[in-house]
């Protein structure tokens, strides 16, 4: 029996037994012993009585006292008995012991009780008593004179008990062997019946334990009769609502993770106790945490943790700007996580990382800043020569004329500052179109030189090129014109007379393209902001370019999937190097699938049908670039 139940049940079944059967085998050697009393001592009755007759016989003179004495004598060895006639006063007139192996002496001693209440005018008597340590049945009767009524004396006989402590003990005996007979095959009965009683039982909670080990595809047989079927079924039902449960909860669950996995801002939780409860990828990169036990390992910073138990204490939501590692600022919101009875089951912080909208929130101030500085520096030069001219204070054509040139260039560069502002604001939302294809490179070096030869030779300025012959290039040929035009115009811009500015390309696994000066150079710590939008290098002037002509550059570049770098020496020059990808053969010209009815292309080696190559055409090489006029 593997089952406790089982063992329990069997063992209050067996003690139970056995108390029962101590219980009915004292109860009966009692009720039988008492039963036999009734019996005998019913018996002795009409005995007394009869022995009465016989002393009356005497009495009256029928018998002679020897008669007297046999009849009496017989009679008392038949009945196996004792007996004791007295008189009025009490004294023994007949004594006959020798049933109970007793003198006369003792048995006149042991019935003085019954004689004197006989004599006394007590009626029949017969009743168990135990004398001087015997156990004694006494039946008595009064001899009453017919003349007057008077009791005369008394006949007690007496008869020993242990005949009948004999017969009960005996059939005691009987009835605690038949009981110890039938313990096995009661005890064997009980187990069979109590292990059907309590198999069912037992595979129920065997279900039970399984389905608390998380093992809710096991079931209950529902076909067990009784109130066991009822629980198996009920045992099922729970299991179906738990799988059905947990099943959602897992669910939920996973999406709740995967939300905060897919989250940029950090996350974490902690239980009532202050106890890391989760914490998203996030958080941990922003941290740099990997696998943190506690609060402290995943950030070492108390003052924070201090917030948190503040809000677990008081239930108020906080917020805080908090400085995080790598010069990044974090804004943390704090709140307190309730259950039922708004018990405080912990809390839960959300960083966000503010380090870029901060830095765009400044960007955007720079480029208003910027913007306005730009526009106004035009507007007012051109107020400042409109406002004598409207007032008729420039009398001279010759000044009239020089400050018509001098609005007209301010207008030119308003012009071109808005262009900008409208290319470079193309050029961020995407929406600038870009259609790749094959370039000729050397034909847009040299395009670009004859354009800015006659500029550069009214400055003083040598323009060479330095470009042997390259590939084709797989890009677009305006776009690329463009970054040289803004590089070109910077270099003009920047060259004194006497310098040169140097064209070159070169082949390699990209092609190499650059813009090289001999002008003023740029600091070294401009290098890395040149880029930006409205940078300039030299601030205090507000001649030259608008400032964002390189940013325009860059945007261009990144947009085509090619880099751009500078090289810079201050007083001795500047070198601007970009990228273009090589233009692979057919690798635009390849046309749409060829229909499979129709016959394919002469090959010279068999090729399965489903892997023909798509239909193609090379296409015929560009015409030759007109020259360019410069922007």
């Amino acid at each position: 029996m593997h089952s406790i139940f089982m063992r329990r049940v069997v063992a209050a079944f067996l003690a139970i037994f056995i108390i029962t059967f101590l219980v009915v085998s004292g109860g009966y050697f009692y009720l039988t012993r008492t039963a036999y009393s009734d019996i005998k001592l019913e018996e002795m009755l009409p005995k007394a009585r009869a022995m009465l007759q016989i002393t009356e016989e005497y009495r009256t003179g029928a018998l002679s006292y020897g008669g007297f004495l046999r009849v009496a004598n017989r009679y008392m060895e038949a009945m196996d008995g004792a007996a004791l006639v007295a008189d009025a006063d009490g004294t023994p007139v007949y004594i006959n012991a020798a049933a109970l192996r007793a003198d006369d002496g003792e048995i006149e001693e042991s019935l003085k009780t019954p004689v004197a209440s006989i004599l006394a005018g007590g009626p029949e008597q017969a009743y168990y008593t135990v004398e001087n340590g015997r156990h004694l049945l006494i039946a008595g009767v009064p001899i009453v004179a017919p003349e007057t009524g008077e009791v005369t004396g008394c006949v007690v006989i007496v008869k020993s008990a242990e005949e009948i402590w004999a017969t009960a003990r005996r059939f005691t005996r009987m009835l605690i062997f038949t009981l110890l007979i039938a313990l096995p095959l009661v005890a064997l009965l009980a187990v069979f019946t109590i292990r059907r009683l309590t198999n069912p039982v037992r595979r129920v909670g065997e279900v039970a334990i399984e389905m608390s080990k998380g093992n809710f595809r096991i079931r209950a047989d529902e076909t067990a009769p009784g109130e066991v079927g009822l629980l198996s079924r009920a045992l099922n039902n729970l299991c179906e609502t738990l799988t059905q449960t947990i099943y959602q909860l897992r669910a939920e669950k996973g999406q709740l993770d995967q939300i905060l996995k897919s989250l940029k801002d950090g996350i974490v939780a902690l239980d009532a106790a202050g106890n890391l409860m989760h914490i998203n990828p996030a958080l941990m990169a922003l941290f740099g945490a990997v696998r943190p036990a506690t609060r402290m390992e995943l950030i070492a910073d108390a003052q924070l943790w201090d917030v948190f138990d503040e809000v677990l204490r008081t239930g108020e939501p906080q917020s805080l700007q908090y400085a995080a590692p790598r010069d990044r600022t974090l804004w943390v919101n704090v709140s307190r996580i309730n259950v039922e009875g708004d018990a405080p089951a912990g809390v839960v912080g959300m960083f966000t990382d503010m380090t870029e909208v901060e830095r765009l929130e400044r960007m955007r101030q720079d480029y208003v800043a910027n913007v306005s500085h730009e526009l106004r520096t035009p507007l007012t030069a051109i107020r400042g020569l409109l406002e004598p001219l409207s007032d008729g204070m420039v009398k001279d054509e010759n000044d009239v004329k020089r400050y018509y040139d001098i609005m007209l260039r301010e207008v030119l560069r308003l012009s071109r500052l808005i262009t900008d502002m409208l290319e470079i604001t193309r050029l961020q939302s995407g929406s600038g179109y870009v259609e790749l294809a094959e370039t000729d490179v050397n034909a847009i070096l040299e395009d670009m030189v004859d354009s800015y030869e006659n500029e550069a030779r009214e400055k003083g300025i040598t323009l060479k090129l330095d470009c042997p012959a390259l590939p084709a290039a797989f890009t677009a040929e305006d776009r690329v014109a463009q970054v040289l035009v803004i590089l070109l115009d910077n270099a003009m811009r920047y060259t004194p007379a006497g310098g040169t500015i140097t064209i070159a390309a070169s082949d390699g696994p990209r092609i190499n393209v650059s813009v090289a000066d001999t002008g003023c150079g740029i600091p070294e710590n401009d290098i890395p902001h040149i880029f930006e939008r409205f940078y300039k290098v030299d601030k205090s002037r507000n001649e030259g370019g608008t400032g964002l002509g390189l940013s325009i550059a860059k945007y261009i570049i990144d947009m085509l999937g090619e880099t751009i770098l500078v090289e810079s020496e201050l007083g001795r020059g500047t070198c601007f190097t970009f990228t273009l990808k090589k233009y692979e053969k057919n690798a635009i010209a390849l046309g749409p699938p060829a229909p499979w009815d129709e016959p394919p292309p002469t090959l010279d080696v068999d090729v399965p049908k489903d892997l023909r190559d798509a239909r193609y055409e090379v296409l015929p090489p560009p015409e030759k670039h007109q020259k360019r006029k410069k922007r």
